[in-house]
């Protein structure tokens, strides 16, 4: 009987399915679909007129009709699609030469999306609020859709004012401001924590006051002095109001306006205001006294103390735990166990424990310092004092001292938590992973396999038994000998073991007798067996394995010995008794098969009813196969690929070329030689095409390709098989063979989002991987087809000029004659479906496809194993629930990954970070309550994806990191739903190796970062979770980007203090006339930095590897650990984890203040081509033809600022500044860091022949036709991404700028005082003042504006010799007879002057004049003037020996300078400056005069302090060319040397002095060409012979 209800829930389902089919993007507002179905579901109507208000449309492809859309998707889903197109786009046009789509976003939106632009959530949340809904969906009459009878709104859905009830002035909510206040929204309880603490520590390290009767400023007790920490919840309260009214919109201030949150409001400003009146009340009562307090207060001091403190504490708790407004809370959260709470609690407590202690200590020897020095302690100081003195020159130094010095130790406080949640997280990762594996460190995993395998994972084997090994009796499944045979065939067949090692540690399953079977070739056919599925890229044939179901005869492997730890430490290899036949990534995945099976899983689904999966990949532009063209592209100064690739898995290349002669299309291949192989395996030129085909099928499987994703993810299908041979129950009817099928529980989908404009190559490739991969392989794209005449009834966008469609092909699809196969599935969309930043929509079109209950993101950078796929049905185990709808199905489960691309430095480095990342912190923030998804390898519950939008989104520029706001949304849905961490399940994954391409993808992640701060699910998750939760959260993903801001700003902040101090101190000739400490300024300040500097500093280090070390020595031991760790630190990783954050830092402030987040492209290829400086020299030497290098990349995110700490540090030397060595290694190596580290990891930078390029490049970059290309690169990179004037003036470097400037300028003035105070009768301050504090722009303005002035004077002398020339060729005279040049000339003179009239409005600086100084000219001559503006002034001071004085005024000087040239670029960022004309030429040219001198000078003092570097690299190839330095630090082994053309010639025809021409010869005679056709020597040759 169906159960009472059943009819109507699959109903409900079926309906959503369906509207959820064809939504398109819409899915992305999954509130929008369920309202569609609500009324669909409620509808009477029967017809498509009564529906629509339209006959139904029959037109389909292929028919003789012209195609038209759905009536549902024309009239209900493309109307609200047009709505969102129109929000953010103006049209998508069509490429005529590529015939790709190009959209085009709107004016202004080109960066980012306004804040008061509607997106994806706005909309969605409009169908979450009930009474908002009412009164928003209005019809085309007027009428109120809410009005009509339920069972009618349906049939009204299509007479909807979509345009206006989606208006998004109406529906936003959530402001994404790109603004400071932003920030300070969701992360204020982070703040005020460390505001609280901060101030605890130093009213805790301040000793007792003596204020000589008179009442201090901070009180005169410490009870006094912690009462005030009670002022920062009126403070705290203050920012977070303003913070709140900058990020909502104004619409959602006056909806929520209601008389409780009026209620509420002013209960929340009681609460902060009150700590205002009992602190008054409490310096009342201490500054009256117990005697007279009586007649001023009827309370005793101890009474206004206690409740101050209450009211005090009571608003900062209900600041830090109470979560915030009723509207951050649409869900319910999934409650937190207790346990858990307490853990998460004791953590924190804990950890800021231990962080305030280390404080203590550094803040002792700040006030130390500040005691030294007799600066003034401003909490200390008599208010009778401050009155008297504040207005003094030498008072407001002091303070400005004080104020430095504590600036810098609470910017150093709050740098440093995220470095000790790090460490925090390495002690409770090992602790808890230590938890779940029993006897960890004693036992021998290896050995277990088979009991723990049989017992796990083949729970439900039809038959056990035992097998007598070593004196001791094994128990374990039958089965297990024939799995473990085929596991170790798949590591044969991936050319991990050769065929010895395969023998010596298999069962020896057979099924005729004989010993291992011998691998076939082939292609691989789609069979249920797992016998012929192993590795897809090489095949297997079907009969050379046996199925699990034959007889064996077995003998036990040697690596399952159980062998004491001694034998094993001695022995150094657990899978053979020679180590050298061990390869190391065998070694690790058996280990680690053996530590997963050593861990808790649940209980696995039991074939046949493991529920369905698909894997998805998304695929852009990445490479489908390697070819070898890619492989083998060697010039003459390269290494070619396939070499870097052979080198590096040396091993497994001899493995394959043994393998290769079983193959008979290996051996018997056309042109191959008679022994299938040359005798050298570096020979490339001599293989055969097919073998060829071989050697690429071979490299892909080791560099970052589809193709290796693919047929790793494939296994999944054998794998499945597998288990069922296994378990099925041979007396059930569902072993029978046609019962079922891996097929109907495994798709593996590729969403190519450009395959419909793939090239002919791509293509076939794309081809060859569908026929050789089992038909679960589907490949879903996007096509297009132009619109027709039915479009305008069908509502397709009027400014889109196609239909879309969602396709689907697999292996049996007809091949058309294009080479594309004809789509089996055809879905068409609401309009062009790429709106966001495109992986997000790829994944989101390709949804509709995937079959199963779950799904796994999987990049198209990943691989697969086979032994851990056989845990497949373990891991999908975490999901069985007794009953439906239970809390255990509604979770993602995170999984960890290997990292595979440890090629080179660089790549060992971001190999190391990813897999600390992806192993023991993500299972510290799993049990933190932070971790949340990130795209892979993730597997989630479709079902649950699909009801919140999708397993991403696709906001444009808002979503740049998509795949995290899934598990956001997943974890403010609540009602059950868990993200958790499991670790016995492992994915490979590829990294990007080369330095840029490393430093590309964190500027995306952190640009991503930034954006993903100003979300509404970022401000909700800070405000309603709890304490906690809330900082792992924050320090788990954005406090993470923006710890790094910090620790790049660190050094620059610690220098400065350092500078200013020293500067402030007196004068060391003239100590004895001013007001100075019993120490002197760089002994105190040396104190404070070996504080900081010292062994604090070295355990942030030391923290910083912790996790990496930590996992190592659990996955590989503590030698293996050690070394790796040492390795890094030898070849560099401080200088580019340094230089690492400095990127971060930038991209994320950038992003914070700028935004134009973008996807970035980073390529994963190896690290073996070089960068250039500046860019690639075009052939004839007069410009650069490609712009770009690694000065022209890192200018602005490293350079400028290294040149400035570099001068900081030479004047803090300059005055005196003295510290410990540790403290100088961290400054230097700051520095040292900035400048080089992109030019230690470049790949042949000193090369002498290279280094002359750059040389000519750089010469031509800068000084060549006008700097042309200069002003190019600096309006387009760093002047007009940034905002203009009005925004230049609030921005916080503005603020920054005038705080700086406040602060010397204080010092500057005192300094002035002292000086004209001692040489009164021959100085006169005002005019030394007037001069030292003026800015120093006056010459070279009026420079500026003579040039401008010469410049339009020539520029109407040519207008008027061209107009006397035009008029004269008018009358017909032949007086004037004009050049040919001049002609030419006039005419290019005119179209250029027709095309600037013709340039649009938009703010375009365009280079200089023709008839103008030349700019390096003007730059010169501008340095020059304004340096002497700047020295002249103070020649006074100088002359006196005032050192001290001469530092202050020069940097007060160029930090004025510096604030007018930042105005003076917003001023040239203005829209109107286009309409100024001439008038701005002269600012112009004073700004690009001065920034141009900039990047001459740094780039020159890099260019030549690395010349240097090229000299020792000459002196190393001269002296020991088997060993580069340089080469070794890159790679870490000893460099491949390119092979030129002699070189090969060599190697075809072996060694002697006519090699050469015996080579030219055998060409000559055979035609065969060889490595390179080397024309030289053919011709050398055919001399010869005449």
């Amino acid at each position: 009987a169906v159960p009472a209800g059943a009819a109507t829930q699959l109903a409900e389902v079926a309906v959503f399915l369906l509207i959820w089919g064809e939504a398109g993007n819409l899915r992305f507002m999954p509130e929008v679909l369920y309202l569609l179905t609500e009324l669909a579901l409620a509808s009477e109507g029967a017809s498509p007129a009564d529906l629509y208000g339209a006959a139904a449309q029959v037109g389909r492809s292929g028919s003789a009709a012209p195609f038209s859309s759905s009536l549902f998707l024309a009239k209900i889903i493309r109307p609200m699609y047009n709505v969102v197109f129109d929000a953010w786009y103006d049209c998508v046009d069509v490429d005529t030469g590529s015939g790709r789509d190009i959209k085009r976003l709107r004016k202004g939106y080109e960066t980012y999306l306004p804040p008061d632009a509607a997106n994806y959530d706005d909309w969605n949340e409009l169908f979450c609020d009930p009474d908002r809904l009412v009164q928003g969906l209005v019809t085309d009459d007027g009428r109120y859709l809410f009005d009509l009878p339920h069972e009618r709104r349906f049939e009204s859905l299509h007479r909807l004012d979509w345009a206006g009830s989606l208006d998004p002035y109406e529906v936003k909510t959530h402001r994404e401001v790109h603004s400071m206040w932003a920030v300070f929204a969701p992360t204020h309880r982070i703040w005020l924590l460390h505001a609280i603490l901060f101030c605890v520590g130093l009213c805790l390290i301040t000793p007792a006051p003596n204020g000589g009767g008179s009442e201090l400023l901070q009180g005169n007790s410490l009870a006094v002095r912690l009462a005030a920490i009670g002022l920062l919840v009126p403070v705290h309260g203050l920012l977070r109001s303003i913070a709140q009214w900058h990020i909502t919109s104004r619409k959602a201030l006056w909806w929520r306006c209601s008389l409780g949150a009026v209620a509420r409001g002013l209960c929340w400003t009681a609460i902060s205001a009150a700590p205002i009146a009992t602190y008054a009340a409490v310096r009342l009562a201490d500054y009256h006294g117990a005697a007279d307090l009586s007649a001023v207060l009827p309370v005793t001091f101890t009474q206004a103390l206690v409740v101050h403190y209450v009211v005090s504490s009571v608003g900062l708790l209900a600041q830090l735990l109470i979560p915030g407004a009723k509207a951050d809370k649409l869900w319910d959260l999934t409650p937190v166990p207790v346990h858990k709470k307490v853990l998460r609690y004791l953590f924190w407590a804990v950890l800021l424990a231990v962080k305030m202690t280390v404080s203590l200590v550094i803040f002792r020897a700040v006030w130390e310092e500040m005691v030294a020095l007799d600066t003034v302690k401003l909490g200390q100081e008599p208010l009778s004092e401050i009155t008297r003195f504040w207005y003094s020159s030498s008072w407001a130094v002091n303070v400005v001292v004080w104020l430095v010095l504590w600036f810098m130790s609470a910017f150093l406080f709050v740098a440093d938590t995220g470095v000790w949640y790090q460490a925090g997280c390495t002690f409770l990762g090992v602790a808890s992973i230590l938890a779940r594996r029993q006897n960890f460190a004693v036992e021998r995993a290896i050995s277990k396999i088979p009991e723990r395998f049989s017992r796990r994972v083949f729970t439900y084997s039809s038959s056990g038994g035992t097998m007598q090994h070593d004196e001791r009796a094994e128990n374990f499944s039958t089965f297990f000998p024939k799995m473990w045979d085929r596991i170790m065939e798949s590591m044969h067949r991936e050319d991990k073991c050769g065929w010895d090692l395969l023998r010596e540690q298999s069962f020896g399953v057979h099924s005729s007798g004989t010993a291992v079977p011998s691998t076939g070739t082939g292609t691989p056919s789609d069979t249920r067996s797992i016998g012929s599925d192993f590795m897809m890229h090489q095949g297997a044939e079907e009969g050379d394995m046996a199925t699990l179901s034959e007889e064996f005869v077995a003998k036990m492997p040697g690596m399952f010995n159980r062998n004491s730890l001694l034998r094993l430490a001695t022995q150094g290899s657990f899978v053979t008794k020679q180590p050298s036949k061990a390869n190391a990534e065998m070694q690790w995945r058996l280990n680690s098969f053996a530590r997963c099976l050593g861990m808790n899983m649940p209980r696995p689904f039991r074939a046949p009813y493991i529920p369905g999966i698909t894997v998805l990949i998304p695929h852009f532009q990445e490479d489908i196969l390697a070819s070898k063209a890619e492989l083998y592209n060697g010039s003459e100064n390269t290494v070619p690929l396939i070499d870097w690739i052979k080198a590096r898995y040396s091993d497994e290349f001899d493995a394959f070329r043994a393998r290769m002669q079983r193959h008979p299309a290996w051996v018997g291949s056309p042109g191959a030689a008679s022994s299938g192989t040359p005798a050298d395996g570096c020979e490339w030129a001599s293989y055969t095409d097919q073998q060829w085909e071989m050697i690429s099928l071979w490299a892909s499987m080791r560099t970052q390709t589809l193709w290796r994703t693919v047929s790793g993810m494939c296994m999944y299908q054998s794998v499945l098989q597998s288990h069922y041979e296994a378990q099925a129950d041979e007396r059930s009817a569902l072993s029978a063979p046609d019962v079922w099928d891996p097929l109907d529980c495994f798709t593996c989908l590729v969403s190519m989002q450009l395959y419909n404009g793939f090239s002919t190559k791509q293509l076939d490739q794309t081809n060859r991987m569908l026929d050789a991969f089992p038909s679960s392989l589907k490949v879903a794209y996007i096509d297009s087809a132009e619109k027709n005449i039915t479009a305008e009834v069908d509502g397709v966008h009027s400014r889109q000029r196609r239909r879309y469609f969602s396709c689907l092909i697999d292996r049996d699809c007809q091949v058309l004659e294009d080479n594309r196969r004809a789509p089996r599935l055809r879905v068409e969309l609401p309009g062009f479906p790429i709106l966001g930043d495109g992986k997000s929509d790829n994944q989101n079109h390709a949804i509709p496809f995937m079959r199963g209950s779950f799904c796994q993101c999987i990049d198209s950078n990943q691989g697969a194993y086979l032994e851990q796929m056989l845990l497949l049905p373990c891991v999908l185990g975490e999901f069985r629930t007794r009953h439906r709808g239970e809390s255990q199905s509604k979770r993602i489960i995170g999984l960890p990954e290997h990292i595979t691309s440890d090629l080179g430095t660089v790549g060992d480095f971001a190999a190391g970070s990813e897999l600390a990342f992806g192993t023991v912190l993500q299972r510290s923030h799993a049990l933190l309550g932070a971790r949340m998804h990130y795209g892979h390898p993730d597997i989630m519950n479709k079902q649950y994806m699909i009801q919140q939008g999708g397993v991403s989104k696709a906001t444009k520029t808002l979503n740049l990191s998509e795949d995290i706001f899934a598990g956001m949304d997943f974890k403010l849905r609540g009602n059950g739903r868990e993200i958790r961490h499991c670790e016995y399940f492992y994915l490979s994954k590829g990294r990007d190796l080369g330095f840029n391409a490393v430093m590309g993808f964190f500027s995306k992640l952190s640009s991503g970062t930034g954006e993903q701060i100003l979300t509404r699910q970022m401000y909700r998750l800070g405000q309603i979770l709890s304490l906690p939760e809330s900082l792992s959260f924050y320090y788990a993903h954005a406090g993470y980007y923006i710890t790094q801001c910090f620790i790049a700003l660190s050094m620059p902040v610690v220098v400065t203090s350092w500078l200013m101090v020293l500067s402030a101190d007196c004068e060391d000739s003239f100590r004895s006339f001013m007001n100075c400490g019993h120490a002197s300024s760089g002994e105190a300040m040396a104190a404070m930095l070996s504080a900081w500097c010292s062994w604090v500093m070295v355990f942030f280090l030391i923290a910083q590897t912790m996790p990496l070390f930590v996992q190592v020595w659990m996955e590989m031991g503590l030698r293996s650990a050690i070394w790796r760790v040492a390795k890094q630190w030898l070849t560099g990783s401080w200088s580019f984890f340094i230089f690492q954050a400095k990127v971060v830092g930038f991209y994320t402030l950038n992003e914070l203040r700028y935004g134009g987040a973008a996807y970035v492209s980073t390529g994963r290829g190896l690290p073996t081509q070089r960068s250039p400086f500046v860019g690639q020299l075009s052939a004839d030497g007069s410009r650069v033809e490609r712009v770009g290098g690694l000065y022209l990349d890192y200018a602005m995110l490293a350079y400028y600022d290294a040149m400035q700490l570099l001068f900081c540090a030479v004047f803090a030397a300059y005055l005196g500044g003295i510290a410990g060595p540790v403290a100088w290694f961290f400054v230097i190596a700051t520095i040292f860091s900035w400048f080089y580290a992109p030019f230690m990891f470049n790949p042949y930078q000193f090369s002498k022949r290279h280094f002359k390029e750059d040389l000519r490049s750089w010469w031509a970059f800068f000084f060549k036709n006008g700097s042309s290309q200069w002003v190019d690169w600096y309006t387009r990179v760093q002047l007009m991404p940034r905002r203009g004037l009005c925004h230049a003036v609030w921005d916080i470097t503005a603020f920054l700028s005038y705080f700086c400037l406040a602060v010397w300028f204080a010092i500057v003035d005192l300094k002035l005082h002292y000086f004209q105070n001692i040489f009164a009768p021959e100085v006169s301050r005002a005019p030394l003042a007037a001069l030292a504090l003026c800015p120093p722009i006056a010459l070279p303005l009026v420079y500026c504006a003579a040039a401008a002035l010469v410049e339009r004077a020539a520029a109407c002398c040519r207008c008027c010799r061209r107009a006397k020339k035009q008029s004269a060729r008018q009358l017909g005279g032949d007086v004037c007879q004009l050049d040919a040049a001049t002609s030419e000339g006039s005419a290019r003179n005119a179209e250029n002057e027709a095309a600037e009239d013709d340039a649009s409005v938009e703010p375009k600086i365009s280079g200089p004049p023709a008839c103008s100084v030349p700019l390096p000219l003007s730059a010169a001559l501008v340095v020059a003037l304004v340096s002497a503006e700047m020295a002249l002034p103070l020649y006074q001071l100088a002359a006196q020996g005032w050192q001290r004085a001469v530092v202050a005024g020069l940097i007060l000087k160029f930090l004025i300078f510096r604030l007018v040239l930042f105005l003076a670029e917003g001023a040239l960022r203005c829209r109107h400056v286009n309409t100024m004309g001439p008038f701005l030429r002269p600012l112009q040219l004073f700004v690009h005069s001065v920034q141009l001198a900039r990047d001459i000078f740094v780039s020159a003092f890099i260019f030549w302090t690395l010349a240097l570097g090229v000299v020792v690299h000459s002196l190393n190839e001269v002296l020991c060319p088997g060993c580069i330095l340089h080469q070794l630090l890159i790679y870490r082994a000893r460099p491949l040397r390119p092979t030129t053309d002699k070189e090969q010639i060599k190697l075809w025809m072996g060694t002697g002095p006519d090699d050469d021409l015996r080579w030219a010869a055998r060409q000559a005679r055979t035609g065969q060409p060889g490595p390179r056709n080397n024309m030289t020597v053919v011709a050398r040759w055919n001399l010869r012979t005449k």
